[in-house]
């Protein structure tokens, strides 16, 4: 029997039985300001206490990415100084609308970036062509070429990713490195691996956090809404030169600090419930105005336009008419663990769990013990660090160990 039908049986069971309270155990507090919603990525690592380097890579379409690297903690971070000591780099990549703030903001001691530096790991943060920190190009202007925005999550996984992985092991002096994921990070990664297979030869494992391979699952009224209206919505924006969707702009960061400010105002949880899923215990309202600083953080309208259209198929596709053909994911060869929630409205369980079915070498499959967990909750849940983060550091320990 199937992967996503065996655990599909006891599911329903769970979710009748969850209950959650705000008692219920948490990690250790945030530490986060309120400041932190207007800095940069590497303003807010190095205020931590810990390095950052600012690394630059053009793709073969001449794009230029920003590529963030974390090479130790400094004294500042409150710990001793450390540097790397593992066998290989970690390299992360952001999910959709947001950047590889995904890994920080919630800070040191709970943030992924940050725990992987603690353990003593080289860490390489992607951003995306489009995003905040790699809206640029050798050529064209992103502000009055709509050249540049002909891309969807295919040219970033055929491209990016490609070019940021070979950087980090140039940069190195290592053959192969960790991958991990979140969301749209996930599937851009078996992007690459259906178009250009001889990358698996430089993967040493994958981690796929809400992997969003399949998603006609989906569960959201608001992006339901947006995927039913698509192609004239996408149309209509294109025709009046509307190519970008979603960018980071400052005054929507101050509106967004102004609505949230305390748990009365509904609007912005609300809007994060329908979306992501609804687990009011695990939303911190200083770390959600923190990350609505930061997200979101631009993309162009056909990646929009490309979920759009896995979503109504369910085939993983080539952007384009229904016919596109698929991505190959027999071509994934490297070890991939799954990582989902039950209360993901953005990811359905099934949806990652077909995923897992499918991929030639599952070698983990974790369901988040919270049975309320949403699609929001793996980068700022109270609990992410200790119901997630300490299984994917498991996980990479015991991959690098083996490398």
């Amino acid at each position: 029997m199937q992967v996503w039908l065996l655990a599909s049986l006891v599911v329903f069971a769970k979710l009748m039985l969850a209950r959650q309270s705000d008692n219920a155990p948490i990690d250790n507090p945030f530490r986060v300001d309120e400041e932190d919603a207007y800095m940069t990525v590497p303003q807010l690592v190095w205020k931590y206490g810990y390095y950052v380097e600012i690394h630059e890579v053009q793709t073969e379409d001449g794009y230029l990415l920003d590529l963030y690297r974390i090479p130790g903690r400094r004294t500042a971070s409150g710990q001793h100084p450390l540097r790397p000591y593992r066998n290989a780099p970690v390299f992360l990549m952001h999910s959709l609308l947001s950047s590889c703030a995904d890994w920080v903001l919630m800070g040191p001691g709970r943030g992924l970036a940050y725990l992987l530096a603690d353990r003593g790991y080289d860490v390489w943060m992607g951003n995306a062509r489009g995003t905040r920190y790699s809206r640029k190009h050798i050529h064209l202007d992103p502000d009055r070429s709509s050249r540049f925005w002909k891309f969807s999550w295919h040219e970033i996984g055929t491209y990016d990713v490609p070019a940021m992985i070979d950087h980090v092991l140039a940069t190195t002096g290592y053959q192969r490195l960790h991958y991990v994921g979140f969301s749209q990070g996930t599937m851009v990664f078996f992007v690459m691996l259906s178009m250009r297979p001889e990358y698996n030869a430089k993967v040493i494992d994958m981690q796929a956090i809400s992997p969003s391979v399949y998603m006609y699952r989906l569960k959201g009224r608001v992006v339901r809404s947006f995927i039913a209206l698509a192609d004239q919505l996408v149309a209509g924006l294109a025709d009046s030169g509307r190519n970008e969707i979603l960018p980071r702009r400052s005054y929507l960061n101050a509106v967004a600090q102004i609505g949230c400010q305390n748990a009365n105002v509904t609007f912005c949880r609300e809007l994060l419930y329908d979306v992501a899923g609804k687990n009011p215990p695990q939303v911190d309202d200083k770390m959600l105005r923190v990350f609505l600083g930061h997200f979101p953080a631009g993309a162009s309208l056909r990646q929009l336009h490309h979920f759009s259209q896995i979503i109504r198929t369910g085939r993983f596709a080539q952007y384009g008419s229904p016919r596109e053909p698929l991505y190959n994911l027999s071509r994934a060869l490297v070890p991939v663990v799954v990582y989902y929630g039950l209360n993901d409205n953005v990811i359905n369980f099934r949806d990652a769990l077909q995923l897992a079915d499918e991929v030639p070498y599952l070698a983990g499959l974790y369901q988040i013990e919270d049975p309320l967990f949403t699609h929001s909750d793996f980068i700022l849940a109270k609990n992410a660090a200790r119901l997630l983060n300490t299984r994917v550091l498991w996980e990479l320990d015991r991959y690098d160990q083996m490398s």
